[in-house]
């Protein structure tokens, strides 16, 4: 009996709550935390729509692009008469284009007018380059246009010669291959804080993460094994220079990319997120210094007792190290080299040659300017202190740079120019009374080419004039445009015995030896176009080449045997 009246008994109410949960007060509780995810997602999902429509009214690109070409003589250089666009994402976004010289400048003035003017060239790195600033604002044409308006009696003229990541050393090849042309009155080498490092092949290969022994830029060594002491400027390394292939991201890194890649909102985010500086360790960087050190006994010796964790702080000792290591000081001996060799060119060449020291360096008293000042005034090199002027300006060197790039704002590109009116206003004989050589500088090789080359009969006549000379096949083409070394250049090689091709291409019938036009130089200094590319060893019986573009196809051909004084012209 008693059994069947128990399921009429009610729990007591202190513990009916936590023994049975009400359904409904279940359902409310869901429910109450799905709208509270709910609105969190859509508050989330408001500020992204929000920041994404700021960011893509606000930014007039996502992206920085720099289409780049390849020199022989001076390495990685920008794309001739192509549009750059940079920006770091937070503080600038510039669009500017090339020169046919392949620098961030106008056009050439030319060697005639050049050398009638008081010219003053600027060399340097990615203070000159300038890709955060309109080519209006850089510093090389303010100058011009103040000089215009207070030393109208000179004349000044003044063109820029620089690209990102290079020291001295590395822009000796611009001084050759295209400034020394121009007949400056002027040279100023531009010198940044970082300049130490990329002058010495050990720091810079580290820093950039490539292979000492084979820098894309024209760099220097010690003799042929750095035993005799001698340093020797080698030139750039064609090929693959990594240390090691550069292992693929992990998924989430790959999935923020994309998503950064999309969004500009994503962007400025992840730009926030980086810019923050990190002083993780970096084992591969660990690993490539030791490396190093086992290639041989010259490179142990200068790595001895160093060991850096970080590429970001490899340039530091420079600057905040009093005893250096054994490789920061063989740094000191390349920049030496450099400017020996600066100097010697500009007295061959009738310039004068001076040091603009950017805001990076400090003033006197600071370790790097001092360490500069001491190898620059030993030779004869007169240093000019930006940072100084703009103390003198009443402001700081945090005024000089963008607040999340260290490179000169359009403030600091002014004081930069208006520090050296000052020294030209008291060093005005630089332009007057300038040495001129007895002779002038040789022609540029590629013109020298050209007319010997251009004395014979091409084997070929249509938009260029084809030419061959010792088994090389040459394209020649005068006045030539900008327009006319766009389009790819097709070149196939038919042989008289098949089996010579490779055997991939041996179905085919015939070579494929296609390439792009890469002679920026030609092209600024005389309206040439100029081309060579070396011919197969084996038997050739036909050539076919010409130019074609994905778009409109064919551009061009010619086709002719191997020999032939004249050739057939097709269109």
């Amino acid at each position: 009996m008693s059994n069947a009246k128990t399921h009429d008994v009610k729990p007591h109410p202190s513990v009916a709550p936590h023994i049975r949960p009400a359904p409904g007060r279940i359902r409310r509780a869901l429910g109450l935390a799905g709208w509270n995810a709910l609105i969190l997602v859509a508050g989330l999902a408001l500020i992204g729509v929000v920041g994404e429509t700021y960011f893509r009214l606000r930014v007039p690109f996502v992206e920085s692009d720099a289409p780049y070409a390849w020199s022989p003589a001076v390495g990685s250089i920008f794309t001739p008469n192509a549009e750059v666009r940079w920006t770091n994402k937070l503080d600038f976004w510039t669009i500017s284009r090339t020169n046919s010289l392949g620098f961030l400048d106008r056009e050439s003035i030319g060697i005639e007018r050049a050398a009638a003017s008081c010219h003053i060239a600027m060399i340097g790195d990615s203070y000159v380059e300038a890709l955060q600033v309109p080519i209006a604002d850089k510093f090389h044409v303010r100058l011009e246009e103040l000089a215009a308006e207070e030393l109208r009696h000179l004349d000044v003229k003044t063109s820029a010669f620089g690209i990102s990541g290079t020291g001295q050393v590395n822009q000796l090849a611009y001084y050759d291959e295209f400034t020394r042309y121009l007949r400056p009155a002027l040279l100023v080498l531009v010198f940044v804080a970082n300049d130490f490092m990329n002058n010495a092949p050990i720091l810079d290969g580290l820093r950039r993460g490539m292979d000492p022994d084979r820098l894309k830029y024209v760099s220097a060594t010690r003799g042929t094994d750095g035993a005799d002491g001698s340093i020797t400027l080698r030139p750039p390394f064609p090929g693959e220079s990594r240390f090691a292939a550069t292992p693929s991201p992990p998924w989430y890194r790959r999935t923020a990319d994309h998503l950064t890649g999309m969004s500009a909102f994503a962007n400025w985010l992840n730009t926030k997120r980086r810019a923050s500086s990190s002083d993780d360790a970096d084992p591969e960087l660990i690993a490539q210094v030791a490396l190093l050190s086992r290639r041989s006994p010259s490179y142990a010796a200068l790595l001895d007792g160093w060991r850096p964790t970080t590429r970001g702080s490899i340039g530091r000792p420079f600057t905040h190290t009093q005893d250096l290591p054994p490789v920061y000081e063989d740094a000191l001996d390349f920049t030496a080299f450099a400017l020996d060799q600066f100097r010697e060119r500009a007295e061959r060449d009738g310039a004068a040659v001076v040091i603009l020291s950017s805001h990076t360096m400090g003033t006197r008293g600071d370790l790097a300017f001092d360490r500069m000042t001491a190898l620059a005034e030993s030779r004869g090199i007169p240093v000019i202190d930006q940072y100084d002027y703009i103390l003198r300006q009443g402001a700081g060197p945090r005024d000089a740079q963008w607040a999340h790039d260290g490179h000169w704002n359009a403030a600091s590109h002014q004081w930069a120019a208006e520090t050296l009116l000052e020294y030209l206003k008291q060093n005005q004989e630089i332009c007057t009374t300038r040495k001129r050589p007895a002779s002038p500088p040789p022609r540029p090789s590629w013109l020298t080419d050209y007319e010997s080359i251009a004395s014979g009969e091409p084997v070929a006549h249509s938009d260029f004039d084809i030419y061959l000379h010792e088994n090389t096949v040459s394209y020649l083409k005068s006045p030539c445009s900008a327009a006319d070394a766009q389009a790819q250049f097709f070149l196939h090689i038919v042989p008289e015995d098949v089996e010579d091709l490779p055997a991939g291409r041996r179905r085919y019938g015939y070579d494929n030896l296609d390439f792009h036009y890469r002679g920026s130089a030609a092209l600024a200094f005389s309206g040439r176009c100029i081309a060579e590319r070396p011919l197969p060893d084996y038997p050739i019986a036909r050539i076919r080449t010409g130019q074609f573009t994905p778009d409109d196809g064919r551009i061009w051909m010619a086709e002719f045997p191997v020999g032939a004084v004249e050739g057939e012209q097709g269109r």
